[in-house]
């Protein structure tokens, strides 16, 4: 099988949701971050906003001492999903090194950044689209997408950076097989290393989540024929 890819943009952007951040805190509201906490705050907010997952992968690299967290979320659906395609869905990665955990247990070291990264799917049904419709049309589901969240800040152009991957079957000539878009971005968390509660990281990631539901419900919303492809967001369930 050979795989084809085209991208329209490179670099990885930082997370929109400035309106989410809390940024006065009192000293006895200071603590810091622990792997425990961020984990069960990551799984508490995608089902505030209505996602689920399929997988959750915990991992620790014995040389360099990382945890390695990993989640496949999607929004409600069909049980089951049909084969060759899905509803938009996305992977969560976080990587855990060491030097976080000295950080986290109070000893005077630079962390270095806390990234959660993203990285989007969408099954698209119809061979025929050129690859510039394609992006068009995914960077116009995430403009509309920022603006439900955020109506009254401008959505940056290239919050996502995506491309186009599309499979073919050699035989006498070549054959489509499927076409898929991919889209990633980060949510940069190290300046709540210094500065957050507990319920502060919540509210964080509640926001972020929230961001990444309404996203993936667009990408649905664009992509499927006749709307959201047959499944419905928990609030409208």
């Amino acid at each position: 099988m050979l795989l084809l890819r085209s991208s329209d943009a490179t670099c990885r952007m930082r997370r929109l949701a400035v309106q989410y951040r809390v940024t006065h805190l009192t000293p006895r509201e200071m603590a810091l971050i622990s792997y425990e906490e961020l984990a069960a705050g990551l799984e508490e907010a995608w089902l505030i906003a209505g996602l689920h997952e399929h997988a959750v992968i915990e991992s620790i690299q014995p040389e360099t001492l990382d945890r390695t967290y990993r989640a496949e979320l999607f929004p409600e659906h069909p049980e089951p999903i049909g084969e060759g395609w899905s509803p938009p869905w996305v992977e969560l990665n976080l990587v855990w090194t060491a030097a976080h955990q000295l950080a986290s247990e109070g000893r005077d070291i630079a962390p270095g950044p806390l990234e959660l990264a993203w990285t989007y799917t969408v099954d698209i049904r119809s061979f025929d689209r050129s690859d510039a419709e394609l992006i068009r049309a995914f960077n116009g589901a995430v403009r509309a997408a920022l603006r439900r969240v955020a109506p009254d800040l401008p959505p940056p152009s290239d919050y996502i950076a995506v491309e186009i991957r599309r499979g073919y079957r050699i035989n006498d000539k070549p054959s489509p097989v499927y076409v898929q878009m991919v889209g990633t971005n980060v949510t940069d968390l190290s300046d709540l290393w210094g500065q957050r509660s507990p319920e502060a990281l919540r509210d964080v990631l509640r926001g972020e989540l929230l961001i990444v539901a309404t996203l993936l419900h667009s990408l649905g919303e664009t992509f499927t024929p006749g709307g959201i492809g047959g499944y419905r967001s928990v609030d409208t369930a």
